[in-house]
């Protein structure tokens, strides 16, 4: 994957930062600030990550109340992830926010989020490794067998169902629509019989 600069697309920044494990807005205590900046940058041309955008607008976006959406833009702002300047009122017409993703605030997260990804990852390796140190041989988990094959197996197979023994066709067992086993077994004659 080549170097991101700032003149990378929001979308490539966002996708890099993602899979680096978003570094400090980490875990569920954030996932609010991760969905509005995922937001930003779905509402946001790609290419220069700025514009005017609303607060419905994000609500909309990523799923969160317009109340959460100005406390977690607040909290971006903090961060110094985003550059906002707020809207209002001018001349009894509502303004919308003009909002500019700080590119280069987002690849330096992404410089945290890989270092703290890498420790992580090596903590996790150390761990597998302590655990399976004495293992010589490992079996996969055995996998119990689906409840419909146990079936099939107790259950006779189409081919094997009792089926009535064949009569050797004679002219004296034919009935008069042709059946070679007699009246019994002809629907036609069967038919006529009382019940």
């Amino acid at each position: 994957m080549p170097h991101l600069t700032a003149h990378a697309p929001t979308r490539d920044i966002m996708t890099s930062l993602a899979r680096a494990g978003w570094g400090e807005i980490s875990g569920s205590e954030h996932k609010g600030t991760r969905a509005m900046l995922r937001a930003l940058v779905d509402l946001l041309p790609y290419g220069s990550g700025e514009g005017l955008v609303t607060a419905p607008q994000l609500a909309d976006a990523s799923g969160y109340s317009e109340r959460w959406v100005r406390s977690r833009l607040s909290e971006l702002e903090a961060r110094g992830l985003i550059i906002w300047r707020r809207g209002g009122v001018v001349a009894g017409k509502c303004v919308p926010s003009h909002v500019r993703i700080a590119k280069g605030a987002v690849l330096a997260l992404v410089g945290i989020a890989r270092s703290m990804k890498d420790a992580a990852v090596e903590a996790r390796r150390a761990v597998t490794r302590r655990r399976v140190v004495g293992l010589s041989f490992v079996l996969g988990k055995r996998r119990r067998p689906a409840i419909r094959n146990s079936l099939q197996a107790s259950s006779p197979s189409r081919g094997s169902l009792p089926t009535l023994p064949r009569r050797d066709a004679s002219p004296h067992h034919e009935c008069s629509h042709g059946e070679p086993r007699g009246s019994a077994y002809c629907a036609l004659c069967r038919r006529d019989l009382p019940a």
